[in-house]
């Protein structure tokens, strides 16, 4: 017999269960933050890891292949990267001399305009730095702090997302003893999560590639140096939704500001950033990872931001595919489909109206 609770118990239970979530991720985010990662890289090498087995390797070899064939993909992505990051550095005296000039030029704009005197100028800069540097130490323990966290996480990361490849059979089976239900229900949810989150990680590398594309023939167009290195990174920032390609805009127009005698070039590198950012957010996006992760964009955005507070950069890529796997469970239970359908995106919307509609008549 099915028990209706009143609709105050049902708030105030599902309001405690958000706050026990967020207190769950925030303070366990030194092992949930890798944990997702690793499941995320398993569930995009499982189908690699099958086709290998389809050709006669055993299933450790299988897993074993796909992660170094992941890795050697990223170590050659890199290895580009850095030669081109490389070059830049080396024009870093340029720069420097580059930014004394412009330093002169503020000093007797502002001696111009509000008559303070190089020595003023000189006092005020004095004290900024001053507390920059009072600053600087606990900057630089947490700075230190995360970067050895990102080199532990790296350096379980194969290890984490083999055992997860390894022992999927075995999450199934678990599943099937501790829930009680249809397993054949039970096996939908999994091989759902499964495609949704394969999808989304092959239609973001499509994003990424396409947009990499768009900005190399942009920069070279515009005529600025180290092109691939800059088309590179503001396209793989890209994986933050929203606000990922403007913040990887930002070392090519300061480049261009430092490293071009006319102002037409960092014009024309905003330009070229804001034509691949509205293309990328109405016509890439929506038609390549829309069609995969059927997440409205307002539930993305919050998912965005909430992602960003308690996981960092970290939780801004990770929040809008887990939200989509949130879903398909959602979809997948009786009880909580209401909240799967508020997680969907347009075409849902509609095709759900339909469908009440023509039950209506």
């Amino acid at each position: 017999m099915k028990r209706d609770f009143p609709i105050w118990l049902k708030g105030t239970t599902i309001v405690l269960g958000i706050i026990l979530l967020f207190v769950v991720l925030s303070y366990g985010k030194f092992i949930l933050m890798p944990l997702a990662f690793a499941a995320l890289i398993a569930m995009m090498l499982e189908p690699i890891s099958a086709w290998l087995e389809r050709y006669k390797f055993n299933r450790v070899l299988a897993i074993i292949t796909s992660i170094i064939l992941i890795a050697v993909i990223l170590g050659g992505i890199m290895s580009l990267l850095s030669i081109q990051f490389i070059q830049f550095a080396d024009r870093l005296p340029e720069a420097n001399a580059k930014l004394q000039t412009l330093s002169n030029d503020l000093i007797q704009f502002f001696e111009s305009t509000f008559s303070l005197s190089p020595d003023r100028q000189v006092q005020f800069l004095e004290r900024g730095l001053e507390t920059a540097i009072n600053k600087s130490g606990e900057y630089i323990s947490t700075v230190l702090g995360a970067t050895t966290s990102v080199f532990t996480t790296v350096g379980l990361l194969p290890f984490f997302v083999f055992f997860m490849m390894y022992y999927k059979k075995m999450y199934r089976t678990f599943l099937h003893s501790a829930v009680e239900g249809n397993n054949d229900a039970i096996d939908s949810v999994i091989d759902n999560i499964q495609s949704v989150t394969q999808n989304y990680i092959v239609g973001m590398i499509t994003v990424v590639t396409i947009l990499a594309i768009l900005n190399v023939i942009g920069l070279w167009i515009v005529g600025i140096d180290h092109i691939l290195f800059f088309a590179a990174f503001a396209a793989i920032l890209a994986v933050i939704p929203y606000i990922g390609i403007i913040l990887g805009s930002l070392p090519a127009i300061v480049f261009a500001l430092l490293f071009t005698d006319s102002l037409l070039n960092p014009i024309g590198v905003v330009a070229v950033f804001a034509v691949v950012q509205f293309l990328e957010g109405n016509f890439i996006t929506p038609n390549v990872i829309g069609s995969k992760v059927s997440i409205n964009p307002f539930m993305a955005l919050i998912a965005l931001i909430i992602g960003g507070q308690l996981w960092g950069i970290s939780g801004m890529i990770l929040f809008v595919p887990l939200l989509g796997i949130l879903k398909c469970v959602f979809d997948q239970v009786d009880g909580l489909k209401p909240y799967g359908y508020l997680l969907g995106n347009r075409t849902e919307y509609q095709t759900a109206e339909i469908k009440t509609e023509s039950k209506g008549d």
